[in-house]
């Protein structure tokens, strides 16, 4: 299901605390960076679209396995766009497992989230939080927090999970990644999950806005064939762009029946 950014129901009361997306996936992980309005609107959410947890559950897990790809590469810098909380077993705690010289900055748009990654960042090493528009890559990768962590002259990875929902076509979608590609350096990774075209997805999404639980922005739910497309100019590796949950699947992790049929793809793709 598609996942908006920052606090749903913006049309609510000006003094009300909105419920918040990052928030609500962190509850769903078992965080504990939630309050009372986010565990309300998960509830919600599951009453619509009972399969969500899941999914948000099968997305970390994806990020994790990207990164571990990424590190056995040899990458040891990480550029999270839309980053949402860096909560556990994140980027930073994946990555720096497997080489403590890793080093990750996180970049989000929402300020109401800054106060809770800072904390959840504190005492770590070579890993930053940043308030910034991804959108702006000069903007981003001359920012001074990215560039205490970050040498955008030598190959890093760019991750764009879930991100790129919330980029139409008429915005530009093609113009965005492709400038975050020109960026990389030659080595540098893109790697991005994207939930798919699902009737199961849109039906959640008008019974949620039907039982006036709230509104969700506008999503760009895209097939796997356009998935792809973003990687144009790079090496895929291997298995290519596929459902998730078969993109180098690890035997511990959490089974589902009929994995090819999971609407969220995933792909990582390297700079020639």
């Amino acid at each position: 299901m598609a996942m908006p950014q920052g606090a749903l129901n913006p049309d609510g009361p000006a003094d009300a605390v909105l419920p918040n997306i990052a928030r609500i996936r962190n509850f769903w992980l078992g965080g504990a960076n939630h309050g009372e309005a986010d565990r309300e609107m998960a509830g919600q959410i599951e009453l619509c679209a009972p399969y969500i947890p899941y999914l948000v559950r099968a997305q970390r897990a994806l990020v994790r396995r990207q990164v571990r790809c990424l590190v056995e590469q040899g990458v040891t810098q990480f550029l999270d766009l839309g980053s949402g909380l860096p909560d556990e077993g994140y980027v930073h705690h994946t990555a720096q497992a497997l080489n403590p010289e890793c080093r990750v900055a996180y970049v989000d748009v929402d300020s109401t989230i800054a106060g809770d990654s800072a904390e959840l960042l504190s005492g770590s090493v070579g890993t930053r939080f940043v308030m910034a528009d991804c959108r702006d890559v000069e903007g981003v990768l001359r920012h001074d927090d990215v560039r205490a962590v970050l040498d955008p002259a030598q190959p890093f990875a760019v991750l764009m999970t879930e991100l790129l929902l919330h980029v139409p076509d008429s915005d530009g979608a093609d113009e965005f990644v492709a400038s975050w590609v020109d960026a990389l350096p030659s080595g540098g990774y893109l790697a991005i999950s994207h939930f798919g075209e699902d009737e199961q997805v849109l039906k959640g999404l008008r019974l949620f806005e039907h039982l006036r639980f709230g509104r969700f922005p506008e999503v760009s739910l895209r097939s796997l064939e356009r998935v792809a497309e973003f990687f144009a100019g790079l090496d895929l590796v291997e298995p290519g762009v596929v459902p998730a949950p078969l993109w180098r699947p690890e035997p511990d992790e959490e089974d589902v029946r009929n994995p090819g049929e999971v609407r969220m793809f995933a792909g990582l793709g390297r700079k020639p």
